[in-house]
This record gives C-alpha cells, sequence and structure tokens, in this order.
C-alpha cells in the first residue's frame, strides 16, 4: 500500500481498481505519519474484498517484480504452516490414540489432508508423496531442516510450472 502512495498523481488516476480506492490513495499522499498510516489502511479496507492480482501486476509493471515474488513467497509460507499445524496435530492424536505412529507409512498419515489440497490447488506439479513425507519428519522431529524442506519442495515445483508456462509460449504452444 505504501507504494501505491507512493505513485505520481498520474500513474495513480490509471491504476486498475475503483475511483473510491484511488481516491483515498491520491488522499494519502499528501500526508505525514499517522493520518497517512490511518488513510492507507481505509484503502486497504477497501481492497480487502476484491481480486488485487491486477495491481500486484500493475505494481511489478513499474516498481518491478519483487512484490509479486514476495506475494509468492509469502503464500507458500502460509501454505507450508497449514501444512505443519495439521500434520502436528494428526501426529499427536495418533500417537496418543495408538500409543505410536507408523513412520514408514506416511502417505496413509496425511491421507485427505486440507493442507495439501490447498497446497495442490496452488501448485498442481507438486510431489504430494515428498510433501507428506516431509511433514511427517517435522511432526515427529520439530527439526527445521524439514520445515525448510517442505518450502524447497513447493518452491522448486511452482518454479517449474512456470519456468514450462514461459517456455511454453515462448515456442508458441
Amino acid at each position: 500500500m505504501i507504494e501505491l502512495a507512493g505513485l505520481t498523481k498520474g500513474e495513480i488516476d490509471t491504476l486498475p481498481c475503483d475511483q473510491e480506492v484511488r481516491d483515498e490513495i491520491a488522499s494519502a499522499k499528501g500526508l505525514k505519519g499517522g493520518s497517512r498510516k490511518r488513510q492507507l489502511k481505509y484503502a486497504r479496507k477497501l481492497l480487502r474484498n476484491k481480486p488485487v492480482d491486477e495491481l500486484y501486476d500493475f505494481l511489478a509493471r513499474k516498481k518491478g517484480s519483487m512484490l509479486k515474488e514476495k506475494r509468492e513467497f509469502h503464500e507458500l509460507e502460509h501454505l507450508r504452516n497449514l501444512l505443519i499445524e495439521e500434520a502436528v496435530l494428526r501426529y499427536e492424536e495418533r500417537k496418543h490414540s495408538d500409543g505410536y505412529v507408523n513412520e514408514n507409512e506416511p502417505v496413509r498419515f496425511l491421507d485427505e489432508s486440507r493442507a495439501i489440497q490447498a497446497i495442490v490447488v496452488h501448485v498442481p506439479d507438486v510431489d504430494q508423496a515428498l510433501l507428506k513425507n516431509a511433514a511427517m519428519q517435522f511432526a515427529r522431529t520439530r527439526n527445521r531442516k524439514f520445515r525448510r524442506e517442505l518450502f524447497r519442495i513447493m518452491k522448486a515445483a511452482k518454479e517449474k510450472a512456470q519456468f514450462t508456462q514461459k517456455s511454453g509460449k515462448n515456442n508458441g504452444i
């Protein structure tokens, strides 16, 4: 939102959003301190239930692609945290009910996992067996290494999908 307030008046007028949001961003431009924060917070509230992909694309063209990359990074982090929370919860439930969890069967451990389903929607080419195994290992050991591994698996699948998409466009497919 701060990046939007830093745009020129002409750039604000061409933002792909409602006129009301543009007016709020433009009015925050001349403000300082707490009043500016309050104005931007109100503009954020107006954008809350609307798609903001076009705004990110607009800012990416104006300010570079770092904003879009940051957003994707945070989405992957969020999905990883959802998976970890679900894996730890299921591990603890099974451990308390059965007394042990068979670590040799991580695929069954997270069957019908909502977090895995959300990850597959976001990153369709991700290897679910690797995700389940790393989540199981994290739930069992609480070792940060597996937390990072979950993120690497998702990020690699996301980058692979983006690469194949770009190469498909370049080849005329």
